[in-house]
């Protein structure tokens, strides 16, 4: 492997898509040469069938043609894409992948909810390697919730969780109205979700809590507008609940100020975490390092760098 091997992961979230194209250090790990997210809301296209829309295939297949084009450099076998949550779910699976991959270029996995907190965990603790500090990852996707125990860079208990924060928002703010009511259903119904497994992730403890989404990067820049630390605290989002609650409607919550690409789906996430935070006891959340396309390259690597058996 030449010391500017080019590699790619691409994840096909349920919220938005994700590519990181990094460059193998000879000494071992990458550099990022770039990223790239653009929002396709893919959850937001499911009916009750669970069907995806052509709208929001369109978005997704216009977002792949796009990323194809920055893909053309890099070998084939050097590019690993994956779909998660959404794809999962889809009845008409094959059909998405179908044009998916004729749009991208190259194969893409659907990975199950194991496999996906899995890499989750290993992009958001990839700074600890050689630790065997405790630790407890969060990752609020677009339609599924992955919550990850382990000490340093091995996983210990993970589980995938069936709400989202498109889902939530779809389910609970669907005509945009914010209200004190809907906040507290998401919130309860999320527990509801999240109770019967607490008991094993206390069992196993932590003592550092990371995040690894789109929710978390949102409450930071708006706790870096405020010049405030870059630690959330259970006590700043009940308070950024009430700021919700009092704008009232989705369209006006750049007014917090939150940019306006991460208000369509904050409120959901916000109730997500809260119900996170308040089953599992958690007081402080710290940004993670990465997420599932930079355990996706670590993988890559490993991969390529394995000793041969020959």
């Amino acid at each position: 492997m030449t010391q500017e091997a080019r590699f790619a992961a691409i994840d096909l979230g349920s919220n938005s898509f994700h590519l990181i194209i990094a460059a193998a250090k000879r000494a071992g790990g990458y550099r990022i040469i770039s990223r790239y997210r653009h929002k396709v809301r893919l959850a937001a296209g499911l009916d009750q069938q669970l069907r995806v829309n052509d709208a929001a295939i369109g978005r997704g297949l216009q977002c792949l043609s796009m990323f194809r084009n920055m893909l053309a450099d890099i070998p084939l076998g050097h590019i690993r894409c994956v779909a998660t949550a959404t794809l999962r779910k889809a009845s008409n699976q094959q059909q998405m992948i179908a044009q998916f991959e004729e749009a991208l270029g190259c194969p893409i996995e659907v990975i199950s909810g194991h496999t996906e907190a899995k890499l989750i965990y290993q992009g958001a603790t990839s700074a600890y390697a050689g630790s065997s500090k405790p630790l407890l990852v969060l990752d609020i996707g677009g339609a599924s919730t992955e919550v990850i125990v382990g000490h340093g860079t091995e996983p210990l208990h993970l589980e995938s969780f069936d709400l989202g924060c498109v889902v939530w928002q779809q389910r609970f703010f669907h005509n945009q109205t914010i209200s004190a009511t809907a906040c507290n259903d998401a919130i309860a119904s999320a527990r509801a979700l999240l109770a019967d497994h607490v008991g094993r992730f206390k069992e196993l403890g932590w003592e550092q809590v990371s995040g690894a989404s789109g929710t978390f990067r949102a409450l930071l820049d708006l706790r870096q507008s405020r010049q405030l630390t870059p630690v959330i605290d259970a006590t700043w989002l009940q308070q950024v609940l009430a700021e919700v609650i009092a704008v009232g409607h989705v369209q006006r919550l750049h007014e917090l100020p939150l940019r306006r690409d991460r208000t369509a789906v904050f409120v959901g996430g916000l109730c997500i975490l809260i119900a996170l935070l308040e089953e599992l006891g958690i007081h402080r959340v710290h940004l993670a390092a990465g997420a599932l396309r930079e355990g996706l390259l670590l993988q890559q690597l490993a991969a390529v760098t394995a000793p041969s058996n020959s």
